[in-house]
C-alpha cells in the first residue's frame, strides 16, 4: 500500500476529566465540585506528513456537556508514525486551547465556559484496510492524556478554577490523501571510450 501524505481522522471520542473545582458562595463559604466523564463525544484531525515518518498535526476535539460539563479543544502539533505491513502505529504531541464548561452543580456552582490552555500526549494504531484504493483506514485506537487549565473568575457561584487531567479515547476511521514516493535508485552506468581497442 502506498504511504500517505495526508490522513484525516474522524471518529468517537471519550473523555474522563479529573479534577476538583471550590467555589466561593455568596455567604462566604465554598463549595467543591467534582468534574465528570463526557460519554458522548467527538474527534476530527489532519495530519500532513513532511516524510515517511514524521508529519504535523491539528486536531479538534468535540466534548458537549453530559453530566455536569464538557467543552471543546483546539490543538496542534508535532506526529510521529512507523508504517510496517498492514499497520501503522503513531505518537503524538500537541498544544492549544480548551473551552470548558463546568462542573455545574445548581445552586452551588454553574461555571460557565472559558478558554484555557491545553496540552496532550498520547498515541494509537491504525489499521490499513483494501477498501477505496487503501484510501481509508481503520483507527483501532487512540489513548491520550490531555491536561487542560481553565480559570472561570473568582465571583460567587460562577467562578473557580479548573486543572484537569484527563484520559480520552477515540476511534474511527483514517482518510488517506496523496503519497509518499520514496526516491528513485541509485543506478550506476559504465561505458568504455573509444569502444574498439586495436593492439
Amino acid at each position: 500500500a502506498p504511504i500517505s501524505r495526508i490522513d484525516i481522522f474522524t471518529g468517537y471520542s471519550y473523555i474522563a476529566p479529573k479534577a476538583n473545582v471550590t467555589t466561593t458562595q455568596p455567604d462566604g463559604t465554598t463549595f467543591t465540585s467534582n468534574m465528570d466523564a463526557v460519554d458522548y463525544g467527538a474527534l476530527l484531525s489532519g495530519a500532513y506528513y513532511f516524510n515517511k515518518y514524521v508529519g504535523g498535526q491539528i486536531e479538534l476535539g468535540f466534548h458537549p456537556q453530559d453530566k455536569n460539563d464538557g467543552g471543546y479543544t483546539t490543538q496542534a502539533g508535532i506526529i510521529f508514525r512507523f508504517p510496517v505491513s498492514g499497520m501503522t502505529p503513531f505518537v503524538h504531541g500537541l498544544a492549544g486551547a480548551t473551552h470548558w464548561e463546568g462542573p455545574d452543580n445548581p445552586p452551588y456552582t454553574t461555571l460557565k465556559s472559558a478558554w484555557g490552555p491545553a496540552l496532550t500526549v498520547g498515541g494509537g494504531l491504525d489499521y490499513n484496510l483494501p477498501y477505496l484504493n487503501h484510501h481509508v483506514g481503520l483507527r483501532l485506537f487512540q489513548a491520550d492524556y490531555e491536561y487542560f487549565h481553565v480559570n472561570h473568575g473568582p465571583q460567587p457561584v460562577y467562578g473557580g478554577r479548573v486543572n484537569a487531567n484527563a484520559a480520552r479515547l477515540s476511534a474511527g476511521l483514517v482518510w488517506h490523501f496523496g503519497s509518499i514516493i520514496p526516491p528513485p535508485p541509485v543506478q550506476y552506468a559504465c561505458s568504455a571510450s573509444p569502444s574498439a581497442v586495436f593492439p
